[in-house]
């Protein structure tokens, strides 16, 4: 839209009383020149700089959310999306956190038998992701001798996962003599990186009494 004509490269505006202010291009106004006379328009919403806008707070998007058409919104991140700070947008830590589970039997639920030591399965992990965190639940005190579990992790291709795979170093989950659980938080010496498409051994290393184990991986997606 054109303003007005002038044979002056540039515009003044009085945007305060005794205070002219000088505009160029460059901030909304669209110089163009036809021979001696400068053309002054507003500039295509599309060409207009970033800098040019608004100011707004941080963690915010310009966007548009109610209905129909109209000007430009603030609008925040909401249902667990959230800015991470490096000038991009993801899921928020709680959305990404996840729990692999795995249960532990001696026998069926019916019977019931003590576990042996031994190779007990193995998920396959379908997303990248971090271990935070591994939780054991006995169905029972372990009487005299700990529970002790061992983790293996290999890619699909080298299956299936091996001792020399583990993922626990010296510091593998046991629940103690006497004890029905425990949890591990600081996993020293750990392999926590999992990559998608990863699988998890699970082997007893030893055991007592217990006939049921839970055994839960606190991860994060990443």
């Amino acid at each position: 839209m054109t303003i007005f004509s002038s044979t002056q490269p540039s515009l003044r505006a009085r945007v305060l009383p005794r205070f002219p202010a000088q505009v160029l291009a460059g901030n909304g106004i669209q110089i163009t020149k036809s021979g001696a006379a400068y053309t002054f328009a507003l500039a295509s919403p599309l060409n207009l700089p970033v800098t040019s806008l608004q100011q707004i707070p941080s963690d915010r998007l310009l966007g548009r959310d109610t209905s129909g058409t109209g000007p430009v919104e603030i609008l925040t991140g909401t249902d667990g999306l959230s800015f991470n700070g490096a000038g991009g947008l993801g899921m928020s830590l709680n959305q990404r956190l996840r729990t692999l589970p795995f249960i532990i039997r001696g026998g069926t639920d019916a019977a019931g038998a003590a576990i042996g030591t031994g190779i007990k399965g193995d998920i396959l992990v379908p997303f990248a992701c971090t271990i935070n965190k591994v939780t054991l639940l006995a169905d029972q005190n372990t009487g005299g001798t700990a529970f002790q579990l061992d983790i293996w992790k290999d890619t699909f291709a080298n299956y299936p996962p091996t001792v020399a795979d583990t993922i626990t170093a010296s510091n593998k989950p046991i629940i103690a003599s006497g004890a029905n659980k425990v949890q591990n938080t600081t996993l020293t010496g750990w392999t926590t990186a999992i990559a998608a498409g990863d699988i998890l051994r699970f082997n007893v290393d030893t055991t007592s009494t217990v006939q049921r184990v839970g055994v839960y991986i606190d991860v994060t997606a990443t």
